[in-house]
């Protein structure tokens, strides 16, 4: 170990000649040369900062001694950390918790799931249908568009899970070392996208240095083996604006032979005559949605229900279609969920659970008030009754007679 003992008298020396000369006739440039000294020798006491000057070596004020044996009772110096290490140490615990949690996610998943299976074999022995809760738990016959997405969302979840797990545990096998998802043996759903996304970059880094090696100007104008994205995308552009040069050409010279007649676009092959017609598709089918609702008596006609269906008629109806699939799936489900509430209820399952305490005791408290009207409209007619007349008499005690003779009878038949 190094140790650098300096003397202290520096900082005390200069700060006492300035003080001395400050009051004196000296030149200016002496006085700044003392001031340079004394910020230096500043510096260098507050911060640790070592300054090698000519000028401070000259004056022999400053004393170094190397001592190269470690003093006694002190410990070895630990071996640095760089932020590599310290890097590659984080990355090592995240892939160990993320192992961890990936285990206890894939237990629960499969007791869920192996649950599920239970039930649906128990309804299937019952003859009728599993009760559900999740969209994507329906049958494939009574799915909508809300479990079709959430079963593909899931399936694709699940995909990125099982990715990530491989390659946290690759992560723990190399003790830290980064690896990235198009590293691993087996691609998951991040790694083919990572992997399209580098053969990408690879492709225009490729077809930009292809560019400059031959000096050509435009992407569009290499070779069509060696183009890339921005070629093709030029090249699709280019070919989009000489389709529309050469419709609008073409329109010109047909108004030219037509003496100064114009031509519209739709007239013409090209772009903006495919953009014009549907334009007018939407335009007359409206027009025609117009008459036939002043025919009904000024009644709105919706565009899905004209007799004229233009474009914006099928889209409604498309989408009408589909909030109609939402609604009778949302339906169904609604149905199911208080089918299993019913199934599942703690305070019927298992009573003396904590939830089925939980909810005898609410449902206790909530059907007490009705409980206590009950008993009060009961006992207010029981007091509010009053002896039956005599025809009322009568005509109980024929039905009695009547019953009494049914039964005679029924026992003399035996």
């Amino acid at each position: 170990m190094t140790m650098i003992v300096e003397n202290k008298c520096i900082f005390g020396s200069l700060a006492f000649v300035k003080l001395r000369l400050s009051g004196a006739h000296m030149p200016t440039a002496c006085k700044l040369w003392l001031s340079g000294l004394l910020f230096v020798a500043f510096w260098k006491e507050t911060t640790g900062f070592q300054p090698i000057s000519t000028r401070a070596a000259s004056l022999n004020r400053r004393t170094v001694v190397s001592v190269t044996t470690q003093p006694k009772g002190e410990q070895p110096e630990q071996p640095q950390v760089t932020k590599c290490d310290a890097m590659k140490h984080t990355l090592l615990k995240l892939a160990q918790l993320s192992l961890e949690d990936y285990k206890w996610r894939s237990g629960v998943f499969k007791a869920n799931e192996a649950d599920r299976m239970v039930e649906q074999s128990i309804a299937r022995m019952r003859g009728e249908d599993a009760s559900y809760v999740r969209p994507m738990d329906a049958d494939e016959s009574k799915m909508g568009p809300l479990g079709k997405l959430e079963k593909s969302s899931v399936e694709w979840l699940s995909k990125v899970i099982d990715e990530e797990a491989r390659r946290a545990e690759t992560i723990v096998n190399q003790e830290g070392k980064l690896v990235r998802p198009i590293d691993a043996e087996e691609l998951g759903p991040l790694g083919f996208l990572e992997k399209q996304l580098v053969d990408f970059l690879n492709s225009v880094r490729s077809s930009e240095e292809e560019r400059a090696r031959t000096k050509t100007l435009r992407p569009k104008d290499l070779a069509e083996e060696v183009r890339g994205p921005l070629g093709r995308l030029e090249n699709e552009a280019v070919r989009i604006i000489q389709e529309i040069k050469e419709s609008e050409l073409l329109r010109m010279e047909q108004s030219r032979n037509r003496g100064g007649e114009i031509v519209r676009p739709i007239d013409v092959p090209g772009p903006l005559g495919e953009f014009e017609l549907a334009v007018s598709e939407i335009f007359q089918a409206e027009q025609y949605r117009v008459k036939q609702g002043e025919k009904n008596d000024g009644k709105v006609v919706r565009p899905k229900d004209s007799n004229w269906r233009g474009p914006l008629g099928e889209l409604e109806l498309k989408i009408y279609g589909i909030f109609e699939q939402l609604s009778n799936e949302e339906t169904e489900r609604l149905r199911n969920i208080n089918k299993a509430l019913q199934e599942n209820r703690p305070m019927e399952t298992d009573r003396n659970s904590i939830l089925g305490f939980l909810e005898g005791l609410v449902v206790g408290i909530l059907r007490g008030p009705h409980l206590l009207i009950s008993v009060f409209d009961r006992v207010k007619e029981l007091m509010t009754t009053e002896r039956l007349d005599d025809e009322d008499i009568a005509i109980l005690e024929e039905h009695r007679r009547l019953d009494s003779s049914s039964d005679n009878d029924g026992k003399e038949q035996r």
